[in-house]
């Protein structure tokens, strides 16, 4: 039997790709002439920057360099110096086909590295890092609508219906004039991260503020070695088109670094240097409409022999954007010797997972703490250490997971705390969206059999008396009776029985 229904639809992001590979970076340095020589190695780095991706013809191109960056302790003056070089890659990964909206989510983590010396001039590093790769698209999934003729055991719930999904890649480039700082003469380390500080939407258009944060640590003498930091807030502004947002949608959003230049833009002799800052930005928006659905959770007839099909369906039920900052205090330890004075600290990577604690939405994991300092003796000496951090979100209750999550360190600060232990305060950030999703058992469709027509029976009502355990629905469905007329041929106002008893059961 045919039945005509109305079609809703619920969308929601899923992944049509969703890989990683490896990529290897192997590096023949030889230090240029007006570098001096290599008498210690400080940290040897693996820097990836992602300069394209682009999806096209079922094929997901990613283009990219690889910077190993050297920091040394030099032969003559036993000062810290830095080289560096870089190499470039493409990869490629294959689709089934592109989809018709779609995002590209990508990310990148250094896995290990290797450097040695093959005289105090020459270097031999083999290094890997992992390219992570993510195409999200709109996926719909049908919510069953029961025609006439057919009884429906209804469960009314809140979910987001995606209603917007887009991307956008743009630079912000600045000229940072240093000329209260002391001079730069060579740049021994930087660092560049990004946030999301308002969002606000209009028809079809997401306007975002949010802020870069520059951390560089350079040479300011190269004849005394003596080393300065610079920390830069950069604002920016950014308009996207965005088909599917307005004043109503709960956006949640994605800043990614793809990659960053900081170079001098005058002589390095200037009295007034000038640092010339270029980042690549990706702007990613998943915008979400709540909205009201009512979810067929069983069905039958009354007049025919029926069999429901039933699925799995999963809804997000409750929604909110995260941006919240919390301080850590994070020691630093030196197996060995004293810290004679500190020169420079900063996060190397934060890793963490995102996990429901006591009802709520919390966040742990670790930060990857790098100190350049001086010991006891005045020589250069280079600490690492992982140092573990949790905190719980004001999150809605029974939220479980959260979507484009981030955690960085826009502020860090320090104090020696004895001779050999360096005391971090550590600003940290979590942005993204928390979630809470349900899965519930739904009817995808119902088979009625025209030719098994049900006895009516030959009486108007039955006793039944209902045990524990049992509800209206089940009563009815198993009596082939409407459950309204259940209910209110026995002055009910609720499906679920507080005891058992006897009902009488109506006949159609």
């Amino acid at each position: 039997m045919d039945y005509p229904t109305e079609r809703r639809f619920l969308s929601a992001p899923a992944a049509v790709l969703d890989t990683v590979a490896e990529q290897l970076a192997d590096v023949d340095l030889t230090l240029p002439d007006y570098c001096p020589d290599i008498e210690k190695i400080l940290k040897c780095t693996l820097i990836p920057k992602l300069h394209s991706k682009s999806l096209s013809g079922g094929q997901l191109r990613v283009d990219g360099s690889c910077t190993v960056n050297v920091l040394y302790v030099e032969s003559a003056g036993k000062t810290i110096r830095c080289c560096e070089q870089s190499v470039s890659f493409s990869q490629s990964f294959s689709l089934r086909d592109t989809p018709e909206n779609y995002v590209v989510l990508t990310k990148t983590k250094p896995e290990y590295i290797n450097c040695r010396a093959l005289s105090p001039r020459r270097l031999v590093i083999h290094g890997a890092f992992s390219l992570y790769a993510k195409v999200l698209s709109v996926e719909k999934s049908e919510i069953y609508s029961p025609p006439e003729g057919l009884e429906a055991l209804i469960k009314p719930a809140v979910c987001a219906d995606l209603t917007a999904l887009c991307q956008e890649q743009f630079t912000v480039s600045e000229e940072i004039s240093a000329a209260d700082k002391p001079p730069v003469e060579s740049v021994l380390h930087s660092s560049v991260t990004a946030g999301i500080n308002d969002v606000k939407a209009v028809k079809d258009k997401l306007m975002v503020g949010g802020e870069l944060n520059l951390r560089m640590f350079y040479l300011c003498d190269v004849e005394t070695g003596e080393t300065a930091k610079l920390d830069y807030v950069l604002p920016f502004n950014q308009i996207l088109d965005c088909d599917g947002v307005d004043e109503d949608t709960r956006n949640i959003l994605c800043c990614e670094v793809m990659s960053y230049d900081v170079r001098l833009k005058n002589d390095i002799m200037s009295e007034k240097p000038v640092i010339a800052l270029d980042v690549k930005l990706c702007l990613t928006e998943q915008g979400y409409t709540m909205r009201e659905e009512n979810l067929v959770c069983d069905a039958f007839s009354v007049g025919y022999a029926s069999a429901p099909r039933f699925e799995s369906l999963n809804t997000v039920t409750e929604l909110q954007p995260v941006s919240e900052s919390f301080i850590e205090k994070l020691p630093v330890r030196v197996d060995s010797g004293k810290i004679g004075k500190i020169l420079d600290i900063y996060a190397d990577s934060i890793t963490f997972d995102a996990m429901p604690a006591d009802g709520r939405l919390a966040v742990s994991g670790k930060v990857n703490l790098c100190m350049l300092a001086l010991d006891g003796d005045d020589f250069p000496m280079f600490v690492e250490r992982s140092c573990g951090f949790s905190h719980a979100l004001t999150t809605p209750e029974g939220c479980d997971r959260l979507c484009f999550g981030k955690v960085r360190a826009p502020g860090l600060s320090f104090r020696l705390s004895d001779d050999s232990t360096a005391e971090i305060r550590a600003e940290l950030k979590v942005t993204g969206g928390a979630m809470k999703n349900e899965c519930t058992r739904v009817v995808s469709d119902v088979e009625v059999f025209e030719d098994q027509p049900l006895p009516s029976g030959g009486c108007a009502l039955t006793l039944y008396f209902a045990g524990d355990g049992e509800n209206l629905w089940s009563i009815s469905k198993a009596h082939n009776t409407k459950l309204e007329l259940l209910m209110r041929e026995n002055n009910l106002d609720k499906i679920d029985l507080d005891s058992p008893q006897m009902l009488l059961i109506p006949k159609l």
